[in-house]
């Protein structure tokens, strides 16, 4: 996920990695037509090029361990340096405001029109992906994300400041889409639990990360300008790393090379089963345009779940305007000592990422089956413990009281913070298997206008509520949401055997 965006965790489900094991498991299902390989013996094509037996080291899940960590780290470096540009901007926001003579509601703008710029990636990603790989979609997303972090340093008004931001959104936007596919080629179900909880807690801890770095550096001469040079230098270097260290894990990207390679020994018959599976523009427009919008009216746990995940998000990026308001001008912190509350909320975080990685091993382990309505406990734990955190936060912010009272309650918010979202994404992918990227793409649309629209709004209602009742506020609907996951595990089953489009066991 933005946490800047969440990652697409689907993005390659339309083409999983082929099975070692088996010559026809090659063969991609389309998640999205729902058209799956006939599950008879066909004849064996002697043209067809695919995996050299099991062991074949080409195949991505075939790699050492230590080869398959190492390649998610770049993939979590990426998404790390995108992540904290998304908000180590809002440590500059008084001294912008103050440089270009603007209001602060104006500069919080900057987050705002990044975030939007996520709502680009899945349906420029996610096909990219498809037709040259995972490799060259995410150099060309990080060259030009680093490139229009340029502007934004160098900026001589305001209007170059916003349009850069939005640009690096949208090409910061490539690591966050293509992550969750490459990490389906390389690990197995339950290994791929663990990454990913892992990756994700990256992604949602580095927002939170950014400020501790970013104020330190704005109090400091650099000033906030050197913020966005730190993007550009992150991103630039993490660009060098994919060019040079990144590989293709893509099988199908992988199995076209080998069949060129073979082509251009004499056989110009061969072929693989990846061969004529790109999807056309109109499929790009259906899959990612309008079946995401469809299925928002037409499929309640998508609606409910994708309300609730939304919440969750806006919270996280109103943090950068409301922590200010509540440690800089109600307790009177510099700007630097400021930021250090955000601990708590990262300790949480890593709380919360623990857990669902232990409780994922526990839930997959040996492959066993499982049901999706199993993610559900540890989001209703996860849903039980944010309002806590929040009216913790909010009845200790007096400036009498001290001020570990409002850290010890950030760090319930970050565990319960982190501990939905995760299940919510992952809940969504077990329930619509067939339909994920479709389903993916209408909870990033949504959610990426909340995380957006939250951080406008959120110093007006923390002014004129005051930090006490404006958290508060969050608690109280924030329980009102609790019963949403409660709902579906007692009648999820029953709701999905109504839909067409859901897993039904």
């Amino acid at each position: 996920m933005a946490v800047a965006e969440l990652p697409n965790i689907v993005s390659s489900d339309s083409s999983p990695s082929p099975h070692p094991g088996s010559r026809l498991s090659s063969e991609p299902t389309d998640i999205e037509s729902q058209k799956a390989p006939s599950n008879a013996e066909p004849k064996m094509d002697p043209n067809l090029v695919t995996w050299d037996g099991p062991d074949d080291p080409a195949n991505p899940q075939n790699w050492s361990f230590a080869y398959r960590a190492f390649v998610t780290a770049i993939w979590v470096y990426g998404n790390l340096c995108t992540c904290i540009a998304s908000s180590i901007f809002s440590s500059g926001s008084g001294q912008i405001a103050q440089r270009f003579h603007v209001g602060s509601t104006v500069v919080t703008l900057g987050i705002s029109l990044f975030l939007l710029g996520y709502t680009v990636g899945p349906p420029v990603w996610g096909p990219l992906s498809e037709r040259f790989g995972r490799k060259w979609p995410m150099v060309i997303g990080m060259a030009l994300f680093t490139i229009f972090c340029i502007p934004v340093a160098v900026a001589k008004n305001l209007q170059t400041v916003l349009i850069g931001r939005f640009l690096t959104g949208v090409f910061g936007a490539a690591p966050l889409s293509l992550v969750g596919g490459s990490l389906v080629d390389m690990w197995n179900p339950a290994q791929r639990g663990v990454a990913m909880a892992c990756c994700i807690g990256t992604i949602f801890g580095s927002p939170v990360l950014a400020p501790l770095m970013g104020n330190f550096i704005v109090e400091s001469y650099l000033g906030w300008r050197f913020t966005q040079w730190l993007s550009c230098i992150m991103g630039g270097s993490c660009t060098v790393l994919v060019v040079f260290g990144l590989p293709e894990t893509f099988a199908g990207s992988i199995l076209r090379k080998k069949a060129a390679a073979i082509r251009k020994a004499g056989n110009p018959d061969v072929h693989t089963v990846f061969d004529g599976k790109q999807k056309g523009i109109k499929d790009i427009f259906v899959i990612f345009l309008l079946r995401p919008f469809a299925l928002l009216v037409t499929e309640p746990i998508l609606l409910l779940v994708t309300i609730y995940q939304a919440f969750i998000y806006g919270i996280l990026y109103l943090v950068f305007v409301s922590y200010p308001i509540a440690f800089r001008e109600v307790r009177g912190w510099s700007l630097g000592i400021s930021a250090l509350p955000y601990i708590g909320m990262m300790v949480g975080i890593l709380i919360g990422c623990a857990i669902v990685v232990i409780q994922t091993r526990r839930n997959y382990d040996g492959n066993k089956a499982v049901v999706p309505e199993q993610r559900l406990p540890l989001m209703i734990a996860g849903g039980c413990l944010l309002p806590v955190g929040l009216f913790i936060f909010a009845w200790t912010s007096n400036p009498n009281i001290h001020w570990a009272g409002m850290v010890i309650g950030s760090a319930p918010v970050g565990t319960g913070m982190y501990m939905v979202f995760v299940q919510c994404l992952n809940y969504l992918v077990d329930v619509y298997p067939t339909i994920a990227n479709s389903a993916i793409g209408a909870n990033t649309f949504v959610r990426s206008f909340f995380g957006a629209g939250f951080p406008l709004f959120g110093p007006f209602m923390y002014h004129n509520l005051g930090v006490a009742w404006a958290s508060s506020t969050l608690g109280f609907i924030s329980i009102a949401m609790i019963p949403i996951p409660v709902l579906f595990y007692r009648y999820g089953a029953r709701i999905r055997s109504w839909s067409k489009n859901s897993k039904h066991t």
